[in-house]
């Protein structure tokens, strides 16, 4: 077997570079933060990886004072240094890593600039394919690779019918490009694939010489996992990506009459790229993209449901706003209070389809909304009760009320009226209603309104266990009692100005930073000492308890929220010395003058990777309170865990609160008109 060997395998044994973790504002590494990054860094050769939500810089030489240069013009937050530990054994020992490092340092360079930024994923698909045909893989080989990688991502559900056809269509295309011809490549492309394609030769010699420790498929699956964390894609996208190439791999290929050459003999045509490589930007299918996104996520299942998002054009409830953030992933802000916090929105689509599934709307029923908002929701639910049936939403602004009665009309709706009302009292006059949905967080249960609702109707209800922990309720009556027949993990806009309002006061930390903790009227806490509390001494406690890929965290945010005095509370922001256990922040229990935050510190066990969940306090009763969370989240992990049965809610108000109890006395939470009822069996 013959081999390119032009490059002679110069063994260089990196051994030395500086390492540091930079945070950065929102998250996000800012095209000006990326802009002065590789100008300051022109001169030497440095890689990173995303992690955190910023980056783990590595460069030749010590790079403290650019470090403080970008925190000096607030291109970045903070930054911790730290030891680089190379992952020798899964690059294959040190040549491998050789290699790596030489992949690293030339792709890093264009990666740095493409968090967000249209076609990442591809980008990554056709260097990957390039390196993969370099190594001398055979198609089934390379399907082996990405069924590595698959193994390492969350699971995903695939696609069917014509939308697989076209996802399989557009993957094969991508894998069996002439990377070197993509239309339109930025600067420095050409260089870029010549680099991964070296590193396949590379590493195929070095796997013909036995000199790698490691298989050359499981490597290959290594440096994808590098590729695609460099270009800022996330790892859901990285496993359906794998997925389809997976299929291309192995379901599709034997349809398709395709050569096992090298690609660099096959011509495709630049013009069978351009689905791919070109940004979407046509509402309508930006429309599709999303409702396919949310089947196979699992939001949307019902036919109903389904086809009012395939026929409701979201960014026309959104005037002013650009197409494409209309159909994000995201809540798009509305209107905000006089300190610039949002107090309206158009929900994320996740969260609108968890809510309407939830609803179980059907057609001809009669529907009560809380929120009006934009009219998105009420549109939706109009569409699945459809002519017979009417929807009536409220809202206590005349804002948003007009804005929504506008966006409705030009959307053709009929059967939905827009009222100017507190959605906590309700509107008697058209009772009673089928359903009743509330698209805005309350504190309490609306009392109200359970008179307002049909004998066999259902109450949909973001609530407030206890601090900021929420759930989105479907509740239905048990005899005097009501009972969830749902429950999703859910976070909204507090309602305003009405009986069931939710006192939010967000108190922002002084000193360096943009870290701020949500409080709520039933806590009790010194707002005004807590502001400085990040700059007393801390309390570091580390659990033993270990959460490893794709552990849900819902169930322990609430455990704690119901057994902590004051519940749980948001802390997002990011300063110096603030390790939150995820990158927007993180919970925090609260005590007076004293707060206690979740962190974690990553590992690896016989069984793989892990995160340790830790407690930082900080305050005078910090490590006091720091021990008391410590001792709940081990309680918790012992009785409960991710293992356990999920709760089931029971709810009561008036007389009939005297009614609910539960086995676990401390799952009784006790609210002003209402009382909640956690039945949470133990794990087996």
């Amino acid at each position: 077997m013959a081999f390119d060997d032009d490059e002679n395998l110069p063994i260089t044994h990196d051994t030395s570079w500086w390492h540091a973790s930079v945070t950065f504002p929102g998250d996000v590494v800012s095209s000006e933060a990326a802009k002065f990054l590789a100008a300051a860094l022109h001169d030497q050769r440095f890689h990173f990886l995303r992690k955190d939500s910023g980056l783990r810089l590595r460069t030749e030489r010590p790079s403290d004072d650019l470090c403080d240069r970008l925190i000096a013009q607030q291109l970045a937050t903070g930054w911790v240094g730290g030891i680089y530990e190379p992952e020798f054994d899964a690059f294959g020992g040190p040549e491998g890593m050789d290699v790596a490092h030489e992949v690293f340092c030339a792709d890093s360079r264009s990666a740095l600039f493409e968090t967000g930024a249209p076609g990442a994923r591809e980008r990554c698909v056709m260097l990957l394919s390039a390196m993969i045909r370099e190594a001398g893989l055979d198609p089934f080989e390379a399907g082996d690779v990405w069924s590595k990688l698959a193994a390492l991502r969350p699971h995903v559900t695939p696609p069917i019918g014509r939308r697989l056809d076209r996802s399989v269509s557009a993957m094969w295309r991508l894998m069996n490009a002439d990377a070197t011809r993509r239309p339109d490549a930025e600067p420095g492309w050409t260089e870029r694939v010549a680099t991964f394609e070296k590193a396949g030769r590379r590493l195929r010699r070095l796997t013909a010489d036995g000199r790698l420790i490691r298989g050359l498929r499981a490597v290959l699956a290594h440096h994808a996992i590098f590729a695609f964390n460099r270009a800022g894609v996330p790892a859901i996208e990285q496993a359906a990506t794998a997925w389809l190439a997976r299929q291309v791999a192995f379901a599709a290929w034997e349809e398709t009459d395709v050569s096992s050459r090298r690609t660099t003999s096959m011509d495709l045509g630049l013009a069978r790229l351009e689905t791919t490589v070109t940004p979407v930007t046509d509402p309508a299918e930006l429309r599709e993209i999303l409702v396919d996104r949310l089947i196979d996520s699992g939001r949307l299942r019902s036919p109903a449901v389904i086809d009012a998002f395939r026929t409701t054009d979201r960014h026309q409830f959104l005037p002013g706003v650009d197409t494409e953030t209309a159909y994000k992933e995201d809540a798009v802000p509305i209107k905000h209070d006089e300190n610039g916090e949002m107090i309206s929105c158009i929900s994320a689509p996740s969260i609108v389809a968890t809510q309407l599934e939830q609803l179980g709307a059907r057609p001809g029923e009669k529907i009560l909304e809380g929120g009006a908002a934009t009219g998105y929701n009420a549109c939706l639910v109009g569409k699945v009760v459809g002519p017979h049936g009417h929807v009536w939403t409220l809202d206590i602004d005349q804002d948003l009320v007009a804005g929504a009665e506008t966006n409705l009309a030009q959307h053709g709706t009929t059967n939905v009226t827009v009222v100017l009302a507190d959605g906590a009292v309700g509107l008697p006059e058209h009772a009673p209603y089928d359903r009743i949905q509330f698209t805005v967080g309350a504190g309490d249960v609306p009392v109200k309104l359970l008179d307002q609702l049909a004998p066999n109707g259902r109450l949909v209800l973001p609530m407030r266990i206890r601090g900021s922990v929420s759930r989105s309720f479907a509740f239905e009556r048990d005899g005097d009692t009501w009972k969830t027949v749902s429950c999703e993990m859910a976070t909204f806009v507090p309602l305003r100005k009405g009986v069931c309002d939710d006192i939010y006061t967000l108190v922002p930390m002084d000193g360096e930073g943009n870290v701020r903790l949500e409080t709520f009227s039933e806590q009790e806490v010194d707002r005004d000492a807590i502001r400085t509390v990040l700059d007393q001494k801390q309390a570091k406690i580390y659990t033993g308890v270990k959460f490893r890929q794709g552990d849900p965290w819902e169930w322990l945010y609430l455990y704690l929220a119901s057994v902590l005095p004051n519940g749980l509370s948001r802390m997002p922001g990011q300063r110096s010395g603030f390790t939150p256990h995820f990158g927007w922040g993180s919970m925090a229990a609260l005590d007076g003058d004293s707060l206690a935050y979740l962190t974690i510190r990553e590992s690896e066990d016989v069984e793989g990777r892990f995160w340790e969940i830790g407690v930082v306090g900080h305050g005078p009763r910090a490590a006091e309170l720091a021990d008391q969370v410590v001792t709940e989240i081990r309680y918790w992990d012992k009785g409960w865990g991710n293992t356990a049965p999920e709760p089931i809610f029971h709810m009561a108000v008036g007389d009939a609160r005297d009614k609910l109890t539960a086995s676990e006395p401390r799952f009784v939470i006790d609210k002003t008109y209402s009382r909640l009822v956690v039945d949470w069996p133990r794990k087996g």
